[in-house]
């Protein structure tokens, strides 16, 4: 291999408690955590680039690996599996947090933990219900930066709220839905995932660097 290629990472599974998953182990000191969508696995475009992004820029990714079936309250599913995550690295560690739909709802968790997070349609519209209240409040009271996706189709998403908030970057892609694709429009699709991909990498790549310039 040639010395210029990235170290591959080792990648195993691991048992969360209350879910399982997959490690991808670089051997650094720094994580993403990816947290699924309900029915959008970290397999999934969104998150299969969101981990590729973390990777490429020298981070471990932990990915959790469970859907929610609506059988249990969406915030204790949530919470659970957010929490059993972020503890995963060990204490010390500052992981970035990427999360996709219902895991919006870990947004006060990383303002408790003051961790930087990647929220991929987050539910912050009026089509998401209660879930708007907690989501918005995690992200009023943040304290560190975080990035908000989302399509201006998706009921779940308000771009006027996503930009009222100070340590908030917003990406949003026209005419996109949950699933930030462009119904109907491939090639725009694809091109959203692009653009997203960018945005994810380039927020990784700020942290890092302002991480990095206060040692």
């Amino acid at each position: 291999m040639n010395a210029s290629e990235p170290t591959r990472p080792q990648v195993t599974e691991v048992d969360l408690g209350p879910c399982r998953g997959m490690q991808f182990d670089r051997g650094a000191d720094r994580w993403v955590i990816v947290l699924p969508g309900a029915g959008y696995p970290t397999t999934a475009p969104l998150l299969w680039f969101a981990r590729q992004a973390a990777l490429a820029s020298g981070r471990n990714v932990l990915a959790v690996v469970d859907a929610y079936d609506g059988s249990t309250d969406a915030q204790t599913w949530v919470d659970e599996r957010a929490e059993a995550a972020t503890d995963h690295p060990g204490e010390g560690t500052r992981p970035i947090l990427v999360a996709k739909s219902i895991t919006s709802r870990a947004a006060p968790l990383a303002a408790r933990l003051g961790i930087p997070a990647v929220w991929l349609t987050p539910l912050i519209g009026e089509g998401s219900a209660s879930a708007a209240t907690v989501v918005v409040g995690g992200l009023a009271a943040a304290t560190t930066p975080f990035l908000l996706i989302g399509g201006s189709a998706d009921p779940t998403w308000d771009g006027a709220r996503a930009r009222s908030f100070a340590l908030g970057e917003v990406l949003e892609i026209a005419d996109a839905d949950h699933a930030l694709q462009v119904p109907g429009d491939v090639n725009r699709s694809i091109d959203a995932l692009r653009s997203v991909s960018t945005a994810v990498a380039d927020f990784i790549g700020a942290i890092d660097g302002a991480t990095t310039g206060r040692r």
